[in-house]
C-alpha cells in the first residue's frame, strides 16, 4: 500500500497524471457552459452588493461579483492576469475551461479547409498546444456561413470538437488523438443556409450530435470511448443553429431538441422520442434552457426564426421597445392585476400550431404531461434573436435581434420589463449570483440585477474591433471569444495585486 502512494506521488510529481479534479468554478465545459449559462452559486459576502442600486449606486471598476467575477473594469486598465492574445483562423465558438486549460475551436482557408483546436493555460493565455485537422465538407468561407461555430465539450478525460465539415474529434487533455469521425462522409453533406453550428453535448457515457438541417437530419448519440454509434434517430428535415440540452428527470435523462417548428424530448439511452411538441415557432436559433421540470425555448416574432436575413433589419417585440427615447430606453408594463399562474394578456396557452412565428415561450418536461398539456406560455412580446435565453430565479431573460432584453415571469410569461441594451448581442447572456451579465456584439458589457424591476448594476466595455460571439466564466475571470482572439478579464488576487 506504501509504496503504491509512493508511486502515485511520483507519477504526479513527474506531470504523468497532470489533468486533475477540477473545482466547480475552474469548469465551464461546454455551449453555455453546462447548459444553462449558469455561473455557480456563491453566498454573497456582506457589504459586497451595492446596498442600494435602484438609488444609483453602481459599482465601481474593478469591483467584484460574489463569483469573485468582476462586475466592470476600467476601459484601459489592465490587471495582473489579464492577456489578450491572437489565434490563428476565425471562430465563432465559445470557449470552454477545465481547470487550468481553456480550449478552443478555429478554422482557416478559403475553403475553411483547415480545422483548428487550440488549449491555452488559463493564467498567461500561453498556447499549450494546437492540433490541426483536414475539412472533409469544404465550403467557401464568407460572412453568411459559419466558421468554426460549433464549440467543444470537455470533461476529465477528453476534449471533443466538432466543426461544421461534419468533422468530429476527441483528444485527452494532453493533445493526442483518441479518435475521430465524419458524419459528412457517413451520412451525406450538410444541406442548409449559413452553415452547421450544433455544439455537442455530454451525457453519461455519450457524446450527442444534433445535425438539423434541409436534408435528412438526426441526432447521433456516439460512444465517448471510442466514436462509435451507440444510436442514430432520424428525424423529419428542420433547419436549425442550436445546441441540445439536457434534462436529468426522475425517468432518466433526456435530450431536449429545439429546430425551425418543433421541440423534441429523446431518451438519453435509446434516442427513443419521448414526446414531441409543435407550439412554439421561429425557434432555430436559440437553445433551450432548462429550468427545472420546465423547458425555455427562445424564438423570434420575425419570420426566419433568428436565424437568417439582414442581421440589422429585424422587429423588435413591441413598438415601444422599437424606437426608445434614447439607447437607455426602457419599457416597464403597468403593473398585472393577473394572477401568478393565470393567462396574462397577450400570452397563448395551448393554441394551435402556426406556420408564423409565435415568440418565446416554456413548455413542460414532466413525464406524465398529455400533448395538449405541455405548454405552458408563448408570447409574442418575448422574443429571442441569435443568443439563448437564462433563467434567474422567477424569471426568465431573453434578448432579441437589435438589443432589446426582455424579462419574462417563468410561470406564466407576464413581461415585467423590456430594456433596450447599447447594441447587438450575439454571446448567449450570463446568470451570475442573481445577475445577468450581457457581452455585446461590438464590446459593451451590462450587468442587470435579476427580478421584475430593470436595474442596471455596471457597464463596462471591451478593446475590440471584432465581433463577440461567446463567454466563459471561470474561477474570477471572464474568458471572451472573438473572431480572430481570445482575452482573460480578471479580478486580480490579493497576491498578483501586491
Amino acid at each position: 500500500m506504501f509504496r503504491s502512494l509512493m508511486m502515485l506521488c511520483y507519477l504526479v510529481a513527474c506531470g504523468v497524471m497532470s489533468v486533475r479534479v477540477a473545482d466547480a468554478q475552474d469548469v465551464w465545459p461546454g455551449f453555455r457552459g453546462r447548459g444553462d449559462s449558469q455561473v455557480p452559486v456563491i453566498q454573497a459576502p456582506a457589504g459586497q452588493i451595492p446596498a442600494n442600486p435602484e438609488a444609483g449606486n453602481r459599482v465601481s471598476p474593478n469591483q467584484v461579483s460574489p463569483s469573485k467575477l468582476p462586475w466592470a473594469w476600467e476601459a484601459r486598465g489592465r490587471s495582473p492576469g489579464n492577456w489578450n492574445i491572437r489565434l490563428k483562423g476565425y471562430g465563432q465558438s465559445s470557449p470552454v475551461v477545465w481547470g487550468e486549460t481553456i480550449y478552443v475551436t478555429a478554422i482557416s482557408g478559403e475553403m475553411k479547409e483547415h480545422l483548428h483546436l487550440f488549449a491555452i493555460k488559463l493564467s498567461d493565455g500561453e498556447l499549450l498546444w494546437e492540433r490541426e485537422f483536414s475539412a472533409t465538407q469544404m465550403v467557401k468561407e464568407s460572412d453568411t456561413v459559419s466558421r468554426g461555430a460549433p464549440t467543444p465539450v470537455v470533461d476529465a478525460k477528453r476534449v471533443y470538437a466538432v466543426f461544421e465539415s461534419g468533422d468530429v474529434f476527441a483528444l485527452d487533455h494532453a493533445g493526442e488523438l483518441q479518435w475521430e469521425r465524419s458524419f459528412v462522409k457517413d451520412y451525406g453533406e450538410f444541406k442548409g443556409p449559413h452553415g452547421y453550428a450544433s455544439s455537442p453535448v455530454l451525457v453519461d457515457d455519450l457524446c450527442i450530435i444534433q445535425v438539423a438541417q434541409s436534408g435528412p437530419s438526426y441526432i447521433l448519440a456516439l460512444d465517448q470511448a471510442t466514436g462509435l454509434n451507440r444510436w442514430k434517430v432520424d428525424h423529419p428535415s428542420q433547419t436549425g443553429w442550436s445546441s441540445p440540452a439536457i434534462y436529468r428527470g426522475e425517468a432518466g435523462p433526456q435530450i431536449i431538441i429545439s429546430t425551425a417548428g418543433s421541440v423534441r424530448a429523446l431518451d438519453a439511452g435509446s434516442g427513443a422520442t419521448r414526446w414531441v411538441s409543435e407550439e412554439i415557432q421561429g425557434n432555430s436559433t436559440a437553445s433551450p434552457t432548462i429550468a427545472g421540470n420546465l423547458v425555455v425555448i427562445g424564438a423570434a416574432t420575425e419570420r426566419g426564426g433568428g436565424g437568417g436575413g439582414n442581421r440589422r433589419a429585424a422587429t423588435p417585440p413591441t413598438d415601444a421597445a422599437a424606437s426608445p427615447a434614447s439607447a437607455a430606453a426602457t419599457t416597464t408594463p403597468q403593473p398585472s392585476t393577473t394572477p401568478e399562474g393565470s393567462t396574462p394578456p397577450g400570452v397563448e396557452r395551448r393554441a394551435a400550431p402556426s406556420a408564423a412565428p409565435t415568440g418565446s415561450g416554456v413548455l413542460r418536461l414532466d413525464g406524465d404531461a398529455t400533448r395538449e398539456d405541455r405548454l405552458v406560455w408563448k408570447s409574442p412580446q418575448v422574443s429571442a434573436g441569435y443568443a439563448s435565453p437564462v433563467v434567474v430565479g422567477d424569471f426568465a431573460y431573453f434578448v432579441n435581434r437589435v438589443g432589446v432584453a426582455t424579462c419574462a415571469r417563468l410561470s406564466d410569461g407576464q413581461v415585467q420589463w423590456q430594456h433596450r441594451l447599447p447594441g447587438e448581442v450575439w454571446a448567449s447572456p450570463v446568470a451570475n449570483n442573481g445577475h445577468v451579465t450581457f457581452f455585446g456584439k461590438f464590446g459593451f458589457v451590462v450587468t442587470l440585477q435579476g427580478g421584475p424591476k430593470v436595474v442596471e448594476v455596471a457597464e463596462s466595455n471591451i478593446s475590440t474591433t471584432e465581433v463577440v460571439y461567446g463567454v466563459a466564466a471561470a474561477g474570477n475571470s471572464w474568458i471572451v471569444r472573438t473572431g480572430r482572439g481570445l482575452m482573460r478579464i480578471s479580478q486580480p488576487t490579493e497576491e498578483a495585486a501586491n
